[in-house]
């Protein structure tokens, strides 16, 4: 049986690990998400997420103040669930790396955001900030700072990406 150093199969990081440096330090991966607006009702859109093992129908509302619904989280719980649950992931890791084996991991998110520019046609900056605040059962103040920079989902909400929106039919 692996080793699992803070829920991390210590023996899948090391193959995945091997792969990366046989391979001059990539390993290349692709997400594809389909999904679906909806006209009537909650959820007001619906995405089918797959993982390795299953697949699960997820759904989002719209809070009331944007005419939404407001019984399904809304697309930014789930950014903000996004973010955090990747950067938890990865300070598991950078810490299950160092051999630091954890007791406590715990993530608060705050998203300052301005509603304005999403009902008007304003040029204010939407997202004014995300803070995650991090508790841990002892001092990983280093472990945070590699896992930000090891973060994919920091990575994409802090650095532009290529993005392109075309109408298909």
């Amino acid at each position: 049986m692996s080793e699992r150093i803070n829920n991390i199969d210590m023996d899948k990081l090391s193959n995945t690990d091997e792969k990366i440096r046989k391979n001059g330090g990539h390993f290349t991966a692709e997400k594809h998400i389909a999904g679906e607006f909806h006209f009537d009702g909650s959820p007001m859109f619906t995405a089918e997420l797959k993982s390795e093992m299953a697949t699960f129908t997820m759904g989002a509302d719209e809070p009331g103040v944007l005419g939404g619904m407001g019984i399904q989280p809304t697309p930014l719980n789930y950014l903000m669930m996004g973010v955090m649950s990747c950067y938890a992931s990865t300070v598991a890791i950078q810490a299950a790396k160092k051999g630091i084996k954890l007791g406590k991991l715990k993530f608060t998110g705050h998203l300052y955001y301005d509603i304005g520019p999403v009902v008007e046609d304003l040029d204010f900056p939407i997202i004014k900030a995300l803070n995650i605040d991090v508790e841990a059962d002892m001092d990983i103040k280093e472990v945070l700072k590699l896992s930000e920079k090891a973060c994919p989902a920091l990575y994409a909400i802090r650095n532009p990406i290529q993005t392109e929106i075309k109408q298909i039919k």
